[in-house]
């Protein structure tokens, strides 16, 4: 898990420092806001193109060698986003970044489910979604100290900086995860035999807490897309992915429009929400684990979240006041990612597993790549983050609300 969770740390590193590179790199390339956030929702566009394919492809091959490939392609394309001279140059790198992304997080959830039993899966993915929140938490100061201390570095600008020495470090954890990680308990050597058979025993498919609320399984991802439960999957998919990365790609400008300017003092302030979300996250997952119920576990986080989003505008100008609720706001929409993720893997068996959540991860990327786009437009037309702010308080309901009304409620007693 430790290695697991490094991998996605620098993962969402490089996918989200953009954020804070931006308070610099707008001025140098002579950017607007729509144009930063075409660059930024670029990056999904591969998810979009490459996810099914990349995904389907994953299960044949194995994580290990998808994390190897995967985390070497992207560590290098992240550090080329030093050299771009036009936003042209970064439409076309942030694009080839979400191809080579787009198999990493379905390989580590497929990973975790041949190796997590279904009744602890909330609690693992939680753990390791917390990784998001614990690349802001890292990603916000350490940012502001690159941008301000790298500043001349060779002669690059701070944002220049700070997109090498965060996308070098990827490639040495796909060397590091290929050799140290095994496809299956069968497969690990510090494992004696019964541990692997008490292992293989957990993950067995007879497990009395699953959820009838996910039941049956499907084994054809064809069959999947007819099923209610599986299209309400997808739409809160969508919505809890644009408010994660939304948090990303728009705090650092959050915090300016507070009056706060300094870069470092941004990246410090950043780090608040994110390390509040780490242990919000946690005990949503662990609870849910303890209750077995999953809906309103994950639904339920990304409504009070909306509620938030919906608070911003009328708080923008009281510097403490707005990290307070954006910190609320992050603490609920990364809470609803442990219990989520267990999901869609209990719905889907066989060789729909991989491809669903290929579909899932797809449809993830269409929402963010049209995300920023809209959040850039609607910034660029009124001059000020509170259209956009309401933008996302309406998405995040509208997934929560999907969940809710698409899968019944949990049977087990919660």
């Amino acid at each position: 898990m430790p290695v697991l969770m490094l991998c996605y740390i620098l993962n969402y590193l490089d996918r989200s420092n953009i954020g804070m590179a931006k308070l610099q790199f707008l001025r140098d390339l002579g950017m607007r806001e729509t144009a930063y956030g075409l660059a930024a929702g670029s990056f999904y566009l591969g998810y979009i193109l490459f996810g099914i394919p990349v995904n389907v492809a994953l299960g044949k091959i194995g994580a290990r060698k998808s994390l190897l490939v995967i985390m070497i392609l992207w560590g290098l394309l992240s550090a080329c986003l030093a050299f771009v001279t036009s936003p042209t140059h970064f439409y076309v790198i942030r694009f080839f970044i979400g191809v080579a992304e787009a198999g990493f997080l379905p390989a580590v959830l497929l990973y975790l489910s041949r190796w997590i039993p279904q009744s602890q899966r909330a609690r693992f993915n939680g753990i390791f979604l917390s990784a998001i929140a614990i690349a802001g938490l890292i990603g916000g100061p350490l940012g502001g100290y690159i941008m301000t201390f790298g500043d001349g570095l060779f002669g690059l600008r701070g944002w220049q900086a700070l997109f090498l020495l965060e996308g070098l470090p990827s490639c040495a954890m796909g060397l590091t995860a290929y050799f140290y990680l095994r496809e299956r308990p069968r497969d690990a050597s510090w494992l004696t035999d019964a541990q692997k058979q008490e292992i293989e025993s957990d993950l067995s498919p007879c497990e009395p807490t699953a959820s009838p609320a996910l039941q049956p399984v499907h084994d054809s991802l064809w069959t999947a897309f007819r099923d209610v439960r599986f299209l309400s999957l997808v739409a809160i998919a969508i919505a809890g992915a644009v408010g994660t990365s939304s948090i990303g790609l728009w705090l650092p400008s959050i915090i300016r429009e507070t009056g706060n300017h300094d870069i470092l003092f941004i990246g410090a302030l950043s780090a608040i929400p994110n390390g509040a979300a780490i242990f919000a996250q946690y005990f949503n997952a662990r609870h849910s684990d303890r209750t077995g119920e999953r809906r309103w576990h994950a639904a339920g986080p990304l409504l009070a979240a909306a509620a938030g989003w919906c608070v911003m505008p009328f708080i923008s100008s009281e510097p403490w006041l707005s990290i307070l609720v954006i910190t609320f706001i992050a603490c609920a929409t990364f809470s609803f990612t442990g219990p989520f993720w267990s999901m869609p893997t209990k719905l889907l068996s066989g060789t729909a597993a991989s491809g669903g959540l290929g579909v899932i991860t797809s449809m993830i990327g269409l929402g963010s790549f049209l995300s920023p786009v809209i959040m850039g437009w609607l910034i660029d037309r009124t001059h000020t983050m509170a259209a956009g702010e309401i933008y996302l308080a309406f998405v995040l309901f509208l997934g929560g609300a999907a969940l809710l009304l698409g899968i019944k409620p949990d049977k087990v007693p919660v």
